[in-house]
């Protein structure tokens, strides 16, 4: 196979855009006809030396964009109304577009001047599909590096129907941020096998980061678009993430498809409402449970700001449905800015903001919690709140420090659906709390310790 280089400057491009302002001459024309060189089965490598306007372009399989600094790539011409960038094939079946890399560069989708959804005379959960910056749908061998998208209208990126996808050093840039937008970061439907995401930062203004194996869908096809799917996600990396002020963070949800062998590691910085749900969503509506295996979340100092989402109240780990194994490990929580939840795992209620889907979780470990708080704010919440059911929880290698006696509580049983079969302490050590574990209603069938230390209050 011939890969064809070609600069975009020498193609006839005029390249008199501006990634941060827009302005100049449509270039999608000149542009697409680069790229579609590659349809005839030969690779085009696409070298960006300037920035240009766009209103949306269609990738081959063996093509790779490269621009050649962060002043290079595209800016979305007002009211285009679709993805800046898509995959030639979208599919919802059998995956046709292979290896496409994108490397370098901005690409700025111009959010305030493009619909929300496609038609926008409709509810978004009715429309044909949501406006997202990037999209791939049914695609194998993509590799997205050292790439800046910025003012996405809905979702940076929407990637469904995937195998082997590796996004590195991707920022995220949101100076048009608009109130319940829907402004996604990076968004994965299923069924996808193979994920590494690695040095991703920025500000969303909504999920950061979403594995929805099991999303909304509008009879056989998801809300987001008609080739959008959903399925199981397996075999997952995300490593350093570091976010400013984002809504949310970290977004997994699992209806009745798996979520298994997920590592996420390495997270930081501030955020609104939520840091990590991991979300069965709605078993009175439809019956489903969830399907976690394996997840392990570790090395986490995220930082609390004003929430700004109401239908839910603020957390930094909140968990439902049924999972396997989960292990949050080296958690650091400094100086709250208010008495969220740290971590909540749901019950069942009649109240939406309170969650519909009990968690069954059989293994639950926290190892190594760090809780330092000599700040103003009351903790009239435990950190944690166990209202489902957990076959064995263990909590090891941890530390509450209030600097004030606040009457905190680290774990506590509420509600009907809540059960521990086994508790064990181990290695814990905490000062100025009113007690380790609140359980009026014996809820938890066995607890052991070892090497746990109260000091005392001042």
């Amino acid at each position: 196979m011939i890969t064809k280089t070609i600069r975009a400057s020498q193609a006839g491009a005029h390249l008199d855009s501006n990634v941060h302002t827009g302005g100049g001459t449509d270039d999608t024309l000149t542009l697409q006809k680069i790229l579609d060189l590659a349809a005839a089965g030969g690779g085009v490598h696409l070298v960006m030396d300037g920035a240009a306007l766009i209103t949306s372009l269609r990738v081959y399989s063996n093509t790779t964009i490269e621009c050649l600094n962060p002043r290079c790539g595209f800016y979305q011409a007002g009211h285009s109304d679709c993805a800046l960038l898509i995959n030639a094939h979208p599919s919802a079946g059998e995956i046709i577009d292979r290896n496409i890399t994108l490397l370098g560069g901005t690409y700025n989708q111009n959010c305030r001047n493009q619909a929300h959804h496609v038609p926008p005379d409709v509810h978004y959960s009715l429309a044909e599909r949501l406006v997202v910056a990037i999209s791939f749908f049914g695609v194998e061998n993509l590799l997205v590096r050292d790439v800046t998208v910025r003012d996405q209208r809905t979702f940076a990126f929407l990637i469904t129907n995937w195998l082997k996808v590796t996004m590195e050093n991707i920022r995220l840039e949101l100076p048009g941020f608009i109130h319940s937008g829907n402004q996604d970061g990076i968004h994965l439907q299923g069924p996808g096998r193979f994920l590494v995401l690695r040095n991703i930062q920025g500000r969303t203004g909504d999920d950061f980061i979403a594995l929805n194996g099991d999303e909304e869908t509008n009879g056989e096809t998801s809300w987001a678009h008609p080739c959008a799917t959903v399925g199981p996600i397996t075999d997952v990396l995300i490593d350093t993430v570091m976010v400013d002020d984002a809504a949310q963070v970290v977004r997994i949800l699992s209806r009745e498809n798996a979520h298994d062998r997920i590592t996420i590691r390495n997270v930081s910085g501030n955020y609104r409402s939520f840091g990590f749900y991991l979300s069965a969503w709605d078993y009175k509506a439809k019956g489903f449970q969830g399907n976690f295996g394996s997840i392990l979340i570790e090395n986490v100092n995220l930082r609390q700001t004003k929430a700004d989402y109401t239908y839910t109240e603020p957390f930094l780990f909140r968990v439902s449905g049924r999972h396997k194994s989960l292990t949050l490990k080296n958690i650091n929580y400094h100086d709250p800015a208010d008495d969220r939840y740290l971590v909540h795992l749901e019950g069942r209620t009649d109240v939406p903001q309170m969650g519909d889907t009990p968690a069954e979780v059989e293994s639950l470990v926290i190892d190594g919690l760090h809780i330092q708080d000599a700040g103003e704010a009351t903790q009239a919440r435990p950190y944690v709140r166990v209202s489902g059911h957990v076959r064995n929880f263990v909590v090891r290698n941890s530390e509450i420090f209030c600097a004030k006696n606040k009457q905190a509580v680290l774990i506590a049983t509420d509600g009907p659906f809540a059960k521990v079969d086994h508790l064990l302490m181990h290695n814990l050590c905490a000062e100025n709390i009113a007690r380790l574990v609140h359980d009026p209603e014996g809820k938890i069938q066995q607890i052991e310790t070892s090497n746990v230390v109260m000091l005392p209050k001042v």
